[in-house]
């Protein structure tokens, strides 16, 4: 990874989606890099948010999704 890290690559580390190389590397440059650690801070915050509002799909959200699923399945199955 190069070393201007965008906020999608400090999600991986924070979902712990990284290999263990490129993790070392994030880690040593959030350590070297105030920017990095407020934005790495922020985005913590921003999940401690998400997670206290446990929000979840409606259940026509769900059905929705699962109609378009059984749909599509059903398309790729007469190609």
């Amino acid at each position: 990874m190069a070393n201007n890290y965008t906020e999608n690559e400090l999600l991986f580390y924070l979902y712990n989606e990284l290999t263990p190389a490129e993790k070392a590397q994030i880690e040593s440059a959030i350590l070297s890099n105030s920017i990095l650690q407020n934005s790495l801070s922020n985005l913590k915050e921003g999940m401690a948010v998400l997670e206290k509002l446990g929000a979840e799909p409606s259940p026509t959200s769900i059905e929705l999704i699962l109609e378009y699923s059984q749909q599509s399945a059903a398309q790729l199955e007469e190609a």
